[in-house]
């Protein structure tokens, strides 16, 4: 992978795609689910991407759900991530990770059909499906991989 370069512009919108991959089924198991989130540089020039995006989730009908990223433990107030550099046509991927059962004494659910990333001012993404559940009263948590480049799809 090439260097950081200063020089090299933040992605827009437009110049990368988000899919989801979920790795057939192996995020799945004891309670848990998960999926991988690729974006890829779909321009004719490199550009930099956050190495931890921010994202949501929304229901079916578009509307926001109260799912937030569960800082990893010993990282507060987080972890500090570089920015990762997509060359044109090259991807990154970052593992997202929840609890898909009820397994908690008093359960909250929420099911997602799209995932969305926000990249500068703009977002991207795409459609999902996920069930992922939490305690009543708190934001149903996630984990979040920062973006690492993958090789043809493949770290």
């Amino acid at each position: 992978m090439p260097a950081f370069t200063p020089n090299v512009p933040p992605c827009s919108a437009q110049m990368v795609s988000v899919t989801t991959d979920a790795a057939d089924g192996d995020f799945n198991g004891m309670s848990h689910s998960g999926t991988y989130i690729v974006l890829t540089n779909r321009s004719g020039k490199a550009c930099i991407v956050p190495g931890l995006p921010v994202m949501s989730m929304k229901d079916a009908n578009g509307v926001l759900l109260p799912v937030a990223r569960q800082a990893p433990v010993g990282m507060h107030p987080g972890p500090i991530v570089v920015p990762v550099r997509l060359e044109a046509g090259a991807s990154a991927r970052a593992s997202l990770r929840w609890v898909a059962g009820e397994v908690y004494d008093r359960s909250r659910c929420v099911d997602a059909a799209r995932v969305e990333l926000r990249i500068g001012n703009q977002i991207v993404g795409t459609g999902f499906s996920g069930r992922l559940c939490g305690e009543q009263g708190k934001p149903v948590a996630f984990e979040q991989s920062p973006l690492a480049s993958t090789q043809r799809g493949r770290p």
